[in-house]
């Protein structure tokens, strides 16, 4: 789970600073019972679609594979936030 709240951290920092014009990113782990609770929000131009392309799609991809869920939420001109849940400790 450490390498996929990596990778999921490492993929929504490069996503940003390609796509976003940010000035502000904020990243939040903690630890909510069996999950771990991942929080990437960024004060950017928003609009990213994760139907467009295969960088989000393969990042829910990911996150799904190993039980987890992922929500994207970014309407245009109103930033991004990726949330994601990672099982912890159940043997995946």
């Amino acid at each position: 789970m450490e390498v996929a709240a990596y990778y999921v951290t490492s993929a929504a920092l490069a996503n940003t600073a390609k796509h976003a014009h940010t000035s502000h990113i904020d990243i939040v782990a903690k630890q909510a019972g069996r999950w771990l609770e991942l929080s990437v929000c960024d004060d950017g131009v928003g609009g990213a679609q994760p139907d467009n392309g295969t960088g989000l799609i393969g990042l829910a991809d990911r996150v799904e594979a190993l039980g987890g869920r992922i929500l994207i939420d970014s309407r245009p001109e109103l930033a991004t936030t990726i949330r994601v849940r990672l099982p912890i400790g159940q043997g995946v």
